[in-house]
């Protein structure tokens, strides 16, 4: 069941539907970012989602799930091909630039929904990418 809900996430975040990820949350879902603060809650989650994709245009691809016994818990890696498209704060200048690079998430589940997600990447050869010529 939570590999079904993580492909389902995953679909959902392709289409930037972020009304379809809040479906597959638990209303106390733990959103722990790359970089910052722990988020509680959807609506926390689905500002962090509007905001994201108001700078940035970003599609995953080749997903790799893997789940532990119980299904409490999944781990995916995949490559976020994206565009840094409009000019977020305290970051460089957007001009389109294009990134592909490798992530994993982390998945807990509650209830038979997500409860936890956090993420993983690496920011400085992220930034290399989005820095201007």
């Amino acid at each position: 069941m939570s590999i079904e809900l993580v492909k389902k996430y995953y679909e959902e975040f392709n289409k930037k539907n972020i009304e379809g990820i809040l479906d597959l949350c638990s209303d106390n879902v733990i959103n722990e970012p790359n970089q910052g603060e722990n988020q509680i809650g959807k609506e926390l989650l689905r500002n962090f989602f509007k905001i994201s994709w108001s700078h940035f245009k970003e599609d995953v691809y080749d997903l790799d799930i893997l789940c532990n016994q119980d299904g409490s818990n999944v781990a995916t890696e995949y490559t976020v091909r994206g565009t840094y498209f409009n000019t977020k704060e305290n970051l460089f200048p957007a001009t389109n630039q294009k990134y592909d690079i490798t992530c994993t998430t982390l998945f807990k589940f509650k209830d038979n929904k997500i409860s936890k997600i956090t993420r993983y990447y690496n920011t400085k050869k992220w930034l290399d990418m989005v820095k201007p010529d």
